[in-house]
């Protein structure tokens, strides 16, 4: 596999759980074989819905906007703003919502980025 560069505005945004994806390199678009990473946009009172993932990590890095990760089956609440990481662990439940004013921006990394995600 080769070095690959792609540009966040020649990427066709998605529609998935609940709010805009960017898949920028997983193993669709880019062939990678152990890594997805994704840039989400939300809007106001949008969000992606509960899902897990049973045996990939993710983390999610906050680039712009305010917003909540909900975590676990209580949907316990983390308050999340511009540069701030949050690591998940395979099996935990979590969400996000933005609860701000402006547009909420996240990049994801999901490893490995092959599996399935569950909505819950």
């Amino acid at each position: 596999m080769s070095i690959k560069v792609m540009k966040l505005d020649e990427v066709e945004p998605i529609k998935a759980l609940g709010g805009t994806l960017k898949r920028m390199f997983n193993p669709e678009s880019a062939g990678t074989e152990h890594m997805t990473f994704s840039v989400g946009y939300f809007s106001p009172g949008e969000g992606l819905k509960g899902h897990i993932h049973p045996v990939s990590e993710e983390v999610y890095y906050v680039v712009r906007g305010r917003g909540t990760v909900y975590l676990g089956e209580e949907r316990e609440p983390l308050e999340v703003h511009p540069d701030t990481a949050l690591y998940i662990p395979p099996g935990i439940v979590h969400g996000v919502e933005n609860t701000g004013e402006e547009r909420l921006v996240i990049c994801f990394f999901v490893a490995p980025g092959r599996e399935k995600t569950q909505v819950v």
